[in-house]
This record gives C-alpha cells, structure tokens and sequence, in this order.
C-alpha cells in the first residue's frame, strides 16, 4: 500500500507541483507578542503554494491524510491544546502514519516550497506547533512505544504524548524521566530538556535519549547517536524544536519504576521568606529526591507557600525532615505518601481539556539571595491584592541533570540552581487578559534580573528576539547545526534559529 501510493505521487504530483526546490524566503511562521492572543491571522510572505491537484496528489500518497479547510478532520487536526490559537487556519494539516509518510510530506513541502511546522502534543505555549501559511505535520499517530529488557531502552514513537509512554513502559515496570503533563508531546519536552519529579534522581528527558531516528529537511531518514550524525545529535537534545528534522522515533535509556514517596509541606506567607531560604539549602544537597518551592496567589486575593518533593523507589520522610529542618520553622500542614509510581504519574498528569496557560521563566546559578526573595514576594503580593492567579514556581536544578557534562547535550543550563516558572492559568485567553498575564511575567523577569542567567526553552514567551536568552553560551553552535541540517529553512518558526 504505502509503495503504490508513493509511486502515484512520483507519477502523478511531480507533474503537478512546481519546481521551486526551495522554500520562500519571507517572514517567519508568524507569532503573536504580548499584546495578543498568540498568533496573528494573516498570511506570512512566502505562505503555503500548491494547487489543490497539488494537496490532493499529498493526500493520495500518505497512508495517513491531508486536511485540509472544510474537510471532515480538518478542525480536530488543526487544533492545539491552548484554545487561545483555535483562530489559526493551516493550509493543511499532514496526519501522519509513520516515518514514511513523514518523508513525504517533507519532500512535498520542499518541491512547493511550502514552510513546514510539527505538531506533536501540541503544548507549545507560543502556538509554534501551528501557522496559517505553513503546512502542519501532525505526528500524533507515531505514538508506538517498545521496551527491550536486555538493555533496559526503550523506544518511542515521535508523536507520543506522555501519558502514553508512562502506561506502556509502566506495565514493564520501568519509566523515563519526564514531566507531569500527560498530554504534552515527547519530542517537544525532550528537545527542550525536560524537568520533573525523576529529574534529580535519573536526569532529564534528553539525558536519557540514546538515539533517534528523524526525517531531515532534504527527506531522508537518519538515524542519529553519539557515532552518528553527533553535532545533530547534541542539538536533538535540549536545542529546541521543530526546526533540525521531524523525530520520528527516539530511543532512551530506562529506569525501574518502582514506589515513589511524595510529600507536601505548606507554610502561612509569612514564613515565606524563611522557607524558601531553607529549601535552596536543602535542595543543594538533596541526592535523588526532587521538589518545587511555590510561591501562590490566589484569586481570592490569598497567598501561601507550598513545596512538592518526590523521592523516587523510597519513603519520603527523610527529605520532608532535612528540609523542616533546613527552614527551621514548623509547617502549617504536612502530607506525606508512598505509592507506586504509576499511580503518582496519574495523580500530577493535568486535565486532558484543553485550557489556557500562559508561562514565562528565569534560570538561576546559585540560590537566590533576601533581596530577590523579597523581589519575587512583592510580585506575587501583588498579583493577589489585584484579586488574579499566578505562581512562581521555583523548580530544583540540582541533582543528576548538573552531573552531566556541560558540552554532552545542548541543554545550556548544567551546574544550574534552579529554574522559576511564571504560571497564569486564567481561565480565558482574551486579547486583554493575555496582555495582563504577560505584564506581570515581565514584572518578574524584571525583579530577579540580577540573578537570572536565562530562560528555559520549554517555556517559550511571545519575543523571538529573546532567543539568546533561552540558548545561552549554545546559540551558535545550534545555529551551525541548523544551517547544515536545514539550509534552506523549511522547518519554519518565528523560533526556529
């Protein structure tokens, strides 16, 4: 099947399809600031081309399929998680089946000169993963997910979503190290980095990745690891998304999903300064347990403090009593647990509905003094006394990922304290209330300037002129790889380097 339907495209699309061999040379994917709601709805120069011979001869190829606007899947495939970019209309949105496919469209997009975007979970806080003048590929259907026992890896399909593979490797007992978001997309989080509750104890998503395979610009299919391909490799892991090839399988190391102890401990806001000062201590030295310090205000104009930790195959009382103990004041209530690991997954996974959330972040070498604390509290004092949510959310560096050497991936930030995460879940993604969440990001970038050495990719805010901050010392030699593995920029992001 997969062989008749190509060779229709090689007979039949090849005389239909231009001949540009390039894609156009205007504007970026386009992308909304903060004054917006996430994207603009205009056409960039240089947007999708081909006939509808054109896409129908594409859709005739795959054994996925081309939606395209008014077909029967076109609004399901188009949609993102963030129902702030519902408004983005692509061209056509590529429902792949498998790596071949992927090689198609790929192809295709090159002859029409047609920019290309990847959607996997579809997460991306900018909407980077859709655009009204690029072809979308949609990657969901690459979902499979295999464990060896003998060398204990697994691999996964390049559109799986987290809680797919946490299910699947979980029934063989072990898991990867990843985030709490069962709908957030593997390749996005990995080629991000990817911080969670395994983080201290087994490193990052992209430190578990052995291999990959992945369909580069120019069509082929690569398979890539330390001996192969190993400037591409490096940039696979921590580089960002979307812009060096189109993963379509990524092979990692695995870890015995055994037990995990969970505790929480919530301390009345005016300890906060004390607590948070405990925790960097603790933190420092805290082996393979993992916890985020929350500072919270509430939209009922209140405020509170909370650490989440997880110590993972191990009760969590030990590390719950070091950090008591580090801030050296009794907290207000104290949780403690000890489940398996699978189920702990499905507790923190967020709700499968689509909802708005809007993020920003700073990455911090060292723990942060009195004076950035106060900075941060005033901020957060703030946002409460206005009556609307938000968080800053300190989450733990330390531990494995800063054991890894500074030049293995490209995540830049190794031997890093600690990263913040500004969160506003609003509830609406209005034009209005967008501008408002970002002007308190802002707010909060400003207050802890002194301190932050830069931002974490995954996080992504509407300002692709700040993309050395999230690149740090790693932005040129990303760069280099990008421009050997995708010259002509058919991979296409307001992002992309």
């Amino acid at each position: 099947m997969v062989l008749a339907r190509r060779t229709l495209l090689a007979t039949g699309a090849a005389a239909l399809v231009s001949s540009t061999t390039g894609v156009a040379r205007g504007s970026a994917t386009e992308v909304a600031h903060g004054s917006t709601t996430g994207v603009a709805r205009g056409s960039a120069a240089g947007g999708a081309r081909g006939s509808e011979k054109d896409w129908a001869a594409l859709d005739a190829s795959l054994d996925g399929s081309v939606e395209r606007p008014g077909s029967s899947g076109y609004d399901a495939a188009r949609r993102l998680y963030d129902p702030r970019f519902d408004g983005v209309r692509p061209p056509a949105v590529a429902r792949c089946a498998h790596a071949a496919d992927v090689a198609e469209a790929v192809n295709f997009a090159r002859r029409n000169g047609v920019p290309v975007v990847l959607r996997g979970g579809g997460h991306s806080y900018v909407g980077a993963s859709t655009s009204a003048s690029a072809l979308v590929l949609d990657l969901r259907r690459l979902a499979a997910v295999g464990y060896d026992a003998a060398s204990r890896t697994a691999t996964i399909g390049g559109g799986a979503r987290l809680m797919e593979v946490y299910e699947r490797l979980g029934a063989r007992g072990v898991s990867i190290p990843s985030g709490s978001c069962g709908t957030v997309g593997i390749s996005g989080i990995t080629s991000g980095g990817g911080i969670g509750m395994a983080s201290a104890a087994h490193g990052m998503t992209c430190d578990a990745v052995v291999g990959a395979r992945l369909v580069t610009a120019d069509g082929r299919e690569r398979v890539v690891d330390a001996a192969r391909d190993p400037e591409l490799f490096w940039a696979l892991r921590g580089g960002g998304g979307g812009q060096f090839g189109v993963v379509t399988q990524w092979r990692m190391r695995t870890f015995p999903a055994a037990t995990t102890g969970q505790f929480t401990l919530a301390y009345p806001w005016a300890d906060a300064s004390a607590a948070v000062a405990g925790w960097q201590r603790a933190i420092t030295g805290a082996g393979g347990a993992w916890s985020s310090f929350q500072f919270i205000a509430g939209a009922d104009r209140s405020l509170g403090v909370r650490i989440n930790g997880f110590v993972i195959g191990a009760a969590p009382d030990d590390q719950a009593r070091a950090i008591e103990r580090a801030i050296g004041r009794e907290p207000q209530s104290v949780k403690l647990s000890r489940r398996p690991y699978l189920d702990v997954v499905h507790d923190r996974t967020n709700s499968l509905d689509s909802r708005t959330e809007i993020v920003g972040s700073d990455v911090f070498a060292g723990p942060l003094p009195e004076r950035a604390i106060a900075a941060i509290m005033a901020a957060v004092r703030d946002r409460a006394n206005a009556g609307r949510p938000g968080v800053a959310k300190l989450k733990q560096l330390t531990g494995a990922p800063a054991r890894v050497r500074t030049d293995a991936t490209a995540f830049p930030w190794r031997g890093s304290h600690t990263l913040m995460q500004w969160l506003i879940m609003p509830g609406a993604g209005d034009a209005a209330t967008v501008r408002d969440a970002y002007a308190w990001i802002d707010r909060g970038h400003r207050a802890v300037a002194p301190w932050s050495v830069g931002r974490y990719v995954n996080y992504l805010e509407p300002d692709p002129a700040q993309l050395a901050r999230y690149h740090g010392p790693n932005l040129a030699r990303l760069r280099r790889v990008r421009a050997t593995a995708d010259p002509g920029k058919l991979f296409r992001s307001a992002y992309a380097l």
